[in-house]
């Protein structure tokens, strides 16, 4: 291996010619593989990647001579080295290996999967774990073909990358051979293999056939993915000015995945809740989240696949830019969904992500399988995208897409790095997309502009930037070149313009203006902050003088500057009270999701009867304009806000009347599901089990076990964590740890039972003598997520056990240190706020009661 972690480029694949033997009930494998290599110099030994496989026998042909390997392994760098006693010489030759493994049992390689007793078998290769299926050349910038074979029990179907070009099944029936056509030119992680009972929906979507893939119980879930995949492909050939590049494109839910999906090349797995959906009885933020999966995966098939990155400091090339495009797309198929308001929502993750000390650039170094998982997180996917989006809007939409397709199709079949794509789009807009791309991409955190006017010159502005951290000191040089978009009101009107600030410094003039805002629509990856005037200005005008997207960016802002310590959490909650009344969803989300964390970690027992009347008090306007019952009129938007005012109001203002319904409500839904909105019935299931005594625990596991749809069943296993009480969170713990739990689902339990003070205390001491099961059950991608959940622990004895615990040696997660740094900083954070705003907020509730007495 090199230091840089990466192969030899001494010998390269060609074409793997696989064939396996796979038999899920005995829980393994067997191989053997021939692999067509191009030697550039002569050569003793060759590496390549493999791993927890056996090798029994490997050799080298080169023209008519074959040379004998003894083989040596390297757990550390996760390959084997064939040795050789003379030399092989430059040109082509044949790697041939025999070898054996073991189904992996953590979602990874070629794993097991199980459903009612029966196993299946499945694989999921990115990042590095196409080496537990085949010794391979597995990094992305060595591509090659593969021509896959596979015998298997005949009972079970056979799906890969590409059509099936034979099939046949042996004389006593027990076994099946199906050969695949060889596929064109690839990376290793996006070969696939299915072995499953399933069965197939298809549709023809211009040239191409699409088909979803399901367990036989589930087929009838198929019709939204394939009427969201028949407008979301034509939509992608449009854009690229290049059609679907591959024979079939296959949609297929796994029974047990860990991640969301894999975008595999033809043959895309899916966990089940992210693709199977009932249209009748589903929420529309189920079919919205559906549809934007589908859709990121789709667009994987252009970019990442049939371009890629040549390693995998370049991930972000991948997930950012189908994070940006799935969200446009899906936009233009339903407006109606609003979905890049939604995108300024999930942009907190990232952006409260790169506040950290412990943040990195997007575009960061890796050296081993650890640190490339580790890139697999919200700055890879959301940050890479919202800056995306800001040089798309820089540039504007036709320059931006035209650099797009110069971009695709000069690297079709090839890979490609970031300076190849600022090129393009430089070249396609005349514009200097590098430098300002890199100031984002190859740096960490980003900046908080702060507008102020200027007091001793009329209608000056100044706007400074300087990097944001929420809890250490930043770095006072650090610049970004920032397409910086403002909104502002003068006698002719509401206007936007922009300006493209590079210093620390700026000033512009404006004529007599009645208000500012700094971020037009959110547009803009970083934070805003006001002088004292500027600010007044802003609030008188709240909320109407701001879109959705700015409302919630305001919101957002104000409240990353209390947990900074930078203001008040008092001008925080006086922010929160100018939207009273206010309808809009993605408002009415964000005011429960803010005053629910306040609630739980820092409102003081005596204080919760003064937190429960705020909260009636402004979020009663709303649900009186809702109601429980949608009317005729009402679209998706108004259903999603009424489902969080319901929550917002039962589980924080524990409103009487609210919670005098549920027991009619749930009774009418378990005999009629219909009779309810679809988008009510989550929060209805979990306020039922918030406010029962625990005699609905068990009834609710069973619905869990026996739901009909990937969505009632997540609902279930959610509402089993809000119970809230010690013993049947432990109860719940112990169900994970059992089959009764998937293993994609562990962590979910954990993550929700740690979020409530009543059994915090439990769910720590149970993962903490318990973690080995956990890890062990969950894989990597759980546990991280495990270790995550804790975050929230915001006591200063509980950070010390998390940092200590999950940093020894037999409960270390090589892919979670970065992780686990972010977590233990995150509840410094939480303690620091705890102490700094706590004495704030009981003063501010003190004398918002004497205001209303």
């Amino acid at each position: 291996m090199t230091p840089s972690g990466r192969l030899p480029q001494t010998a390269l694949p060609h074409l793997y010619t696989l064939t396996l033997k796979v038999v899920p009930d005995e829980g393994q494998f067997n191989g053997r593989e021939i692999i067509d290599i191009e030697i550039h110099q002569p050569i003793k030994a060759i590496t390549i990647h493999a791993l927890e496989l056996a090798i029994e026998r490997a050799c080298v042909h080169q023209k008519d001579q074959t040379l004998l390997a003894k083989t040596s392994e390297d757990r550390a760098t996760e390959t084997i080295t064939l040795t050789f006693l003379q030399n092989i010489n430059p040109g082509l030759a044949q790697i041939e290996i025999v070898y054996s493994g073991k189904l992996n049992q953590q979602l990874r390689g070629l794993y097991e999967a199980s459903h009612n007793g029966q196993k299946f078998a499945f694989t999921q290769f990115e990042a590095t774990d196409a080496r537990r299926m085949f010794p391979c050349f597995d990094e992305p910038g060595m591509k090659a073909r593969f021509s896959l074979t596979v015998t298997y029990p005949a009972h079970l179907t056979a799906l890969s990358n590409m059509p099936v070009l034979t099939e046949r099944i042996d004389s006593d029936g027990v076994f099946k051979t199906t050969r695949f056509d060889t596929t064109p030119v690839m990376s290793t992680y996006l070969l696939a293999l299915a072995l499953a009972p399933l069965q197939s929906r298809s549709i023809q979507v211009g040239a191409t056939t699409v088909t979803v893939w399901t367990l036989p119980e589930q087929l009838a879930l198929s019709e939204f993915a394939l009427k969201a995949t028949a407008q979301v492909l034509p939509r992608l050939n449009d854009y690229f000015d290049m059609p679907y590049p591959y024979p079939k494109l296959d949609l297929v839910a796994a029974p047990n995945f860990a991640m969301g999906a894999m975008e595999n090349w033809g043959a895309i797995f899916f966990r089940d809740s992210c693709l199977l959906l009932s249209e009748t009885l589903s929420s529309t933020a189920t079919q919205r989240d559906v549809a934007n999966v589908i859709t990121h995966e789709i667009v994987h098939q252009w970019f990442g696949n049939l371009v890629t990155m040549k390693w995998w400091d370049d991930l972000w090339l991948n997930e950012s830019f189908a994070t940006w495009l799935a969200v446009k797309i899906v936009d233009q198929w339903r407006p109606e969904w609003n979905s890049w308001v939604e995108f300024q929502q999930e942009k907190e993750v990232p952006l409260n992500m790169d506040a950290l000390k412990h943040t990195r650039p997007i575009q960061s170094e890796v050296t081993s399988a650890a640190q490339i998982e580790e890139l697999f997180d919200a700055l890879t996917y959301e940050k890479g995208a919202a800056c995306l989006r800001m040089i798309e809007s820089f540039l504007g939409e036709d320059l931006f897409r035209k650099g797009i397709q110069r971009y695709m199709k000069k690297f079709a079949y090839q890979n490609a790095s970031a300076e190849d794509l600022w090129e393009e789009l430089t070249a396609a807009s005349s514009q200097p997309v590098g430098e300002i791309a890199r100031a984002w991409f190859t740096q960490p955190g980003y900046p908080l502009l702060t507008l102020r006017m200027n007091p001793n010159q009329e209608n000056a502005f100044t706007i400074e930037q300087r990097r944001f951290s929420t809890l250490s000191e930043s770095n006072p040089d650090q610049r970004w070149v920032i397409p910086f978009t403002y909104k502002y009101q003068d006698a002719n009107g509401i206007h936007t313009d922009r300006i493209l600030l590079k210093d620390a410094v700026t000033s512009f003039n404006l004529q007599a203006v009645s208000f500012l805002y700094g971020n037009a629509d959110e547009g803009g990856f970083f934070r805003t902050d006001y002088d004292a005037t500027l600010r007044k200005n802003l609030e008188q005008g709240l909320p109407n003088i701001l879109s959705p997207s700015e409302r919630i960016g305001y919101l957002d802002h104000l409240w990353a500057l209390s947990l900074s310590s930078r203001c008040s959490i008092a001008l925080f909650l006086d922010t929160v009270c100018r939207f009273k009344g206010d309808t809009t969803r993605v408002v009415v989300v964000e005011l429960v999701q803010y005053l629910e964390t306040l609630l739980d970690q820092m409102v003081a027992s005596e204080q919760r009867a003064l937190f429960s009347a705020f909260v009636a008090d402004l979020m009663m306007p709303a649900w009186k304009a809702f109601g429980w019952d949608a009317a005729s009129g009402d679209d998706d938007e108004i259903r999603l806000a009424r489902a969080a005012a319901l929550w917002g109001l039962g589980s924080l203002a524990e409103n009487e009347d609210i919670l005098a319904e549920l027991p009619r409500r749930k009774t009418r839904y378990d005999a009629i599901p219909t009779s309810l909105d679809p988008t009510l019935a989550t929060p209805l299931i979990r306020l039922c089990a918030r406010f029962d005594g625990g005699s609905l625990f068990d009834p609710f596991a069973q619905k869990y076990q026996t739901a009909g749809t990937p969505e009632e069943r997540d609902r279930y296993l959610t509402a089993l964590a809000d119970f809230n009480k010690p013993a049947l969170a432990i109860k719940l713990l112990e169900m994970a740890l059992s089959p009764a739990i998937r293993s994609q689902d562990v962590w979910k339990p954990v993550r929700s039972l740690l979020g409530y003070p009543k059994v915090q205390e439990v769910t720590w001491h149970f993962i903490q003598t318990h973690w080995e099961a956990l890890r062990a059950k969950a894989g990597s991608v759980g546990a991280t997520r495990m270790i995550q959940s804790t975050k929230v622990l915001w006591r200063p004895e509980w950070k010390e056990e998390v940092e200590q615990f999950f940093s020894t040696p037999e409960n270390k997660v090589e892919a979670a240190e970065r992780a686990l740094a972010q977590t233990v900083e995150r509840i410094e954070i939480g303690i620091r706020f705890k102490a700094q705003q706590g004495n704030r907020l009981r003063e501010w509730l003190m004398a918002r009661e004497k205001k209303t007495d």
